[in-house]
């Protein structure tokens, strides 16, 4: 068994909801009845909102587009919508700076791989879940935006609670961590990184991401 595994080390329950938020999030219908008004009028809504619609064919259109096709859409979304430097460079945490530059690089060029081949693999969870906005929240001295929502599942199990923070950089919108039931993403992320990290060294994870990128192909 490979030692590492993102969202499924030692959070394998709110790795799988988190993996959904993130599928549903590309793949999403919204009820009108569950978007307030004042989520309807923000900016950072309107920005998820968008996405999603952009997305919607990804996961649904599996007889019209191979998997390499919809992994390929996904990645494009992926790297439009969600700040990759923000979130790499967190995750890693204090490993960043007392990694070298080669090490960096490394880092950089395989992160992206990762993240799309991990949850590329996830295409199939699923099933018609459905998406509602239910507020908008300032939050803090970064001025992100939390975009609070709830996904409803078709098999009538209790709604997940999953917050989108959003970010203005260089003038957009962009999503910089995904919150499932208080369980954040880049925390989560974080958490797995440091434990592979701490065994094998920054060589050693970056030859996990690898491996993990090639187990997967």
């Amino acid at each position: 068994m490979r030692s590492l595994s993102v969202l499924t080390l030692s959070a394998a329950t709110a790795g799988r909801r988190q993996g959904i938020a993130l599928l549903v999030l590309l793949a999403f219908s919204f009820s009108s009845a569950g978007v307030s008004a004042r989520a309807a009028d923000s900016e950072a809504s309107e920005f998820i909102r968008d996405l999603g619609v952009r997305a919607v064919d990804v996961l649904r259109d599996k007889e019209g587009s191979t998997f390499a096709e919809r992994e390929t859409a996904f990645r494009h979304i992926l790297v439009e919508a969600f700040h990759i430097r923000t979130i790499s460079r967190f995750v890693l945490g204090r490993y960043w700076k007392s990694a070298t530059k080669a090490q960096r690089q490394a880092y950089n060029d395989i992160f992206v791989d990762f993240i799309v081949r991990v949850y590329a693999s996830r295409f199939d969870s699923y099933n018609g879940e459905t998406f509602e906005i239910m507020e908008t929240m300032e939050s803090d001295k970064h001025g992100d935006v939390i975009v609070r929502t709830r996904i409803l599942r078709p098999s009538g199990d209790p709604p997940i609670g999953v917050d989108y923070r959003v970010r203005v950089i260089e003038g957009s919108y962009r999503v910089v961590d995904i919150n499932v039931e208080g369980i954040s993403m880049l925390h989560t992320h974080r958490i797995e990184f440091a434990s592979v990290i701490n065994r094998k060294g920054m060589d050693g994870f970056l030859d996990e991401l690898r491996a993990q990128v090639e187990a997967r192909k």
